[in-house]
């Protein structure tokens, strides 16, 4: 005998999937990010949600509200978590993630699973040092039911004076703006910056050159004598 679904049954499979692909975009994120010369830095992430969203467990998407979830999420060989923090805000009725982490290499950030959405490289060019940070598109998060009110922010600070950047600059700190709408295509964040010590080497290079006409000079000198 054939079990056949009540049509009240199936109405409601489908407002749970509608309302869990809702809660999966439901999530503001902010990060910050110091750089160092050579590839390694450090990062503050947090990010929040209302506590009305939690009616069905601690995850949002791809977002984890538990602490030990959360930090085995940002956890590899390549990253190390410092501090976590969950914390309830009853003032707005929010819950809020604050993970404080060290990386060894932005260019391997993405062997963590809370970055797995993210395309970093960081590399030498002509120009200098550029950092290239990429969110890859999510289509379901843009078009998620009030995606505009989302906000996405990311801040790098760099390790030396910036030569172009497509973000807002502010002294060796750049930073971005976006809402879950942007998502419906790849974000590319570009800096470009001076490569540490390329001033010092300049001149080291004219003093030595200095130095080998005047021994050259002098050794000629001494032989025409």
């Amino acid at each position: 005998m054939k079990t056949k679904f009540k049509p009240f049954s199936v109405l409601t499979v489908l407002i749970i999937i509608a309302f869990l692909a809702h809660l999966a975009g439901c999530v503001n994120y902010d990060q910050k990010t110091t750089l160092k010369d050579d590839g390694s830095g450090s990062m503050k992430i947090h990010y929040w949600s209302s506590m009305k969203n939690f009616s069905m467990g601690t995850t949002l998407g791809k977002f984890d509200f538990d602490e030990s979830k959360a930090k085995t999420k940002y956890t590899t060989s390549n990253t190390e978590v410092k501090s976590i923090n969950v914390e309830d805000k009853l003032d707005d009725s929010t819950k809020h993630v604050n993970i404080e982490l060290d990386f060894k290499d932005i260019n391997k950030l993405s062997d963590a699973k809370g970055f797995d959405g993210v395309k970093p490289s960081w590399k030498e060019v002509s120009d200098g040092m550029e950092l290239k940070y990429t969110l890859l598109r999510d289509t379901s998060a843009a078009k998620q039911m009030g995606a505009s009110d989302y906000t996405i922010t990311y801040e790098f600070t760099m390790p030396s004076e910036i030569v172009s950047t497509n973000g807002t600059k502010d002294g060796q700190t750049v930073k971005y703006s976006y809402t879950l709408n942007d998502l419906d295509k790849d974000i590319e964040m570009t800096t470009v910056v001076k490569k540490s010590g390329g001033k010092l080497c300049g001149i080291l290079g004219m003093a030595m050159g200095s130095i080998l006409i005047g021994f050259a000079y002098y050794s000629q000198k001494r032989r025409n004598k």
